[in-house]
């Protein structure tokens, strides 16, 4: 091991580390030298993740300052926003106003803080408090919008309070004012719709929340607050196009003339019901300057000698009359075409009326046509409560039965003649104005919420003569019009032939089912029918209805079974091919009409595209208690719309079941593979 050097000197520092080699090689020496590296390492180590935490916590410890500022700011908001409201409630607009901006700064500043914390590289590196960070900060932005959203409201609603000064309804309000009101709300229109879309977009960011772990204990109050907002949103969705209508309408800056139409619709006819009565309304400077109403018959029968207009042939056939009147002017079920032909007759007839029936005395020019039904009188006497007429009180409750009643039989126990029967309902009327515009002003929500109910449900029609106007009401979906649509349609319209008030006791039930085969897609269309009518008597008897099913042009009907009458009329009207028959049912009898057609060619392709739409519109005044549409695809479906009215959805089939309010539509997306 060791040499021996040719030099006659010892070389100590050869000797040094021939000794430390050997050292080395010993086990116990080893295990000790690789104790002491890793003991080294973990130090340094050590010392390194502590110096890196040290300075994470200085670098990020401002950040810590910032989110205690952005809670704290945060909270002084909410607690600003939820004040003003109560102002609001208060009628307190200019204090409202100041607590509204105060909120708003706070959101500001809190969403300006948090904003300063993400910017933190350390903070963005970790998934968790990222994603945390996120969430917050969209709560932030849609609260902040929806304070922005308050302070406009506030501050309208405080422009509307300065011009009304303290009175508590329209009604009270000096000529000048009532006119500064209707401009101010005429101008109203891009604020109103930039509150909306505040709204909208504050619903949005809440939506858009993932909630991660800090804001998953406050789910569900943030998923009702969502609902709200969305519920402002769907209201100023139709309160922005009404304060666009409304001035105009209620004759500002010039006199306005309406044709008003009562529809009974316990008489079904194509728009809602039977014409009985007819009304001349006219506003100027949002004041009801007149408001005459009339029997219907007080047109038609005094020129039934001098006016011949040969009417439709289902009207000739199952009504037995020979002449066309003003009473049966709705025969389309497409509104702008029966109120059209409603206001020609008045302007035909009225011409015609001998001196002694010259009551209408109108020689202008109407700006439109409205049609309603009774619904909408039994939803508004809910918001103004009951009335007494004649020392009978109406209510929501009793209104129909109440007036049919008075106007058929029991104007014979009062003394009246038949010509005046009903003029009750012009004193009905007079009383409902009053009421109305006597409400307190912050009322009118109610009576507005009541009026875009109705619209939607289609009891009240509207036709214009101004474009621009009537471009409104067409978007809104007001117009009553049989609409055009590129996918499926469907739209079943009865008309009472004769048969009294039958359709108070009667109950409808439509089945739609739509089957995808090889040849295309076909349709099984089930209308059911039910007469709840016990006997014969003044109001009731047999159903006798004419009822036409409106589809796709160029749909090719396969069979038809239930009609009373063997024969089928076929024919195109409106873009739609129509499916028409008569049908009778005695009381305590139900009846079913089944029709199966082919839906057109374009449509089967698309649906082998993989796309499916259906638009199935009410009659207005029809009461469809249960719509149940089901459809079988030859692929899975992908996704569907609505995903409301108790959808059941299996593989290639969805079912839709629910009672049909207003117009609904279907979309069905299918998947992909054969």
């Amino acid at each position: 091991m060791f040499h021996h050097s040719k030099s006659r000197n010892l070389d100590f520092s050869k000797l040094y580390q021939d000794a430390g080699q050997v050292l080395e090689k010993i086990p116990i020496v080893k295990e000790r030298k690789r104790k002491r590296l890793i003991f080294r390492g973990i130090k340094y180590l050590s010392i390194f993740l502590i110096s890196v935490f040290v300075l994470f916590l200085i670098l990020t410890a401002i950040h810590f300052i910032n989110l205690k500022m952005s809670y704290q700011e945060a909270f002084n908001g909410k607690e600003n926003i939820e004040y003003a409201l109560v102002l609001m409630r208060e009628k307190k607009y200019s204090e409202a106003e100041k607590f509204s901006a105060l909120a708003q700064e706070n959101f500001r500043r809190s969403h300006a803080s948090l904003e300063r914390i993400q910017k933190n590289i350390f903070l963005r590196s970790f998934v968790l408090t990222r994603s945390s960070l996120g969430d917050l900060g969209d709560l932030l932005l849609a609260a902040r919008t929806a304070s922005n959203a308050a302070l406009e409201a506030s501050r309208l609603a405080a422009d509307f309070e300065e011009i009304t000064s303290g009175q508590k309804n329209f009604n009270a309000l000096p000529i000048e004012k009532k006119k500064a009101f209707l401009e101010n709300l005429r101008v109203s229109g891009p604020r109103l719709s930039a509150i909306r879309d505040d709204f909208s977009l504050a619903c949005g960011k809440i939506n858009n929340i993932k909630y991660s772990f800090i804001l998953i204990p406050i789910r569900g109050r943030l998923l009702a607050l969502s609902g709200r907002l969305d519920e402002v949103r769907k209201f100023l969705d139709k309160a922005v196009p009404l304060a666009r209508l409304a001035p105009e309408f209620l004759g500002y800056p010039e006199q306005s003339a309406y044709l008003l139409l009562l529809q009974n619709s316990t008489e079904l006819r194509p728009t809602g019901g039977f014409i009985g009565t007819y009304g001349i309304f006219e506003f100027q400077n949002g004041e009801l300057v007149r408001h005459d109403t009339h029997d219907i018959y007080h047109m038609d029968m005094p020129v039934k000698d001098k006016f011949k207009i040969e009417p439709p042939p289902e009207l000739k056939k199952y009504l037995g009359v020979d002449n066309w009147y003003m009473r049966d002017a709705n025969w389309s079920p497409h509104w702008p075409i029966s109120a059209d032909k409603a206001e020609w007759f008045f302007y035909e007839e009225n011409k015609l009326l001998p001196p002694k029936d010259q009551i209408n005395n109108f020689s202008g020019k109407f700006d439109g046509v409205i049609g309603i039904t009774p619904e909408l009188v039994q939803d508004l006497l809910e918001v103004i409560g009951p009335l007494e007429i004649e020392g009978t009180v109406y209510t929501s409750e009793n209104f129909t039965e109440l007036l049919e009643y008075r106007v058929e039989k029991g104007y014979v126990e009062l003394g009246e003649s038949s010509w005046q029967r009903k003029e009750v309902i012009g004193r009905i009327f007079s009383e409902m104005k009053n009421r109305i515009f006597d409400l307190e002003i912050k009322s009118f929500y109610a009576v507005g919420n009541a009026i875009m109910e109705n619209l939607s449900k289609k009891n009240i029609l509207i036709y214009l003569h101004d474009p621009e106007q009537a471009a409104i009401i067409k978007e809104q979906g007001w117009s009553g019009e049989v609409k055009k649509t590129e996918g499926d349609y469907l739209m079943a319209v009865d008309a009472n032939m004769a048969a009294f008030k039958t359709d108070a006791v009667m109950s409808r039930s439509i089945d739609y089912r739509v089957d995808q085969g090889a040849n295309g897609l076909f349709a099984d269309l089930k209308i059911n029918y039910k007469h709840n009518g016990e006997n014969f008597n003044w109001k009731t008897t047999r159903y006798r209805t004419y009822t036409r099913i409106y589809v796709p042009l160029d749909s090719q009907l396969v069979s038809a079974e239930g009609f009373s009458e063997p024969d089928i009329d076929v024919h195109n009207e409106l873009g739609k091919t129509v499916f028409g028959g008569f049908l009778s049912i005695e009381p305590g009898q139900i009846g079913n009409l089944k029709v199966k057609y082919k839906l057109p060619d374009e449509l089967a392709e698309r649906a082998k595209s993989g796309s499916y739409d259906l638009l199935f519109q009410k009659q207005p005044g029809n009461s469809v208690e249960s719509a149940e549409v089901e459809l079988s695809f030859l692929k899975d479906i992908k996704t569907f719309e609505p995903i409301g009215f108790f959808a059941d959805r299996k593989d290639g089939k969805i079912r839709w079941e629910g009672p049909l309010a207003a117009d609904r539509e279907y979309s069905v997306l299918l998947e992909a593979h054969p």
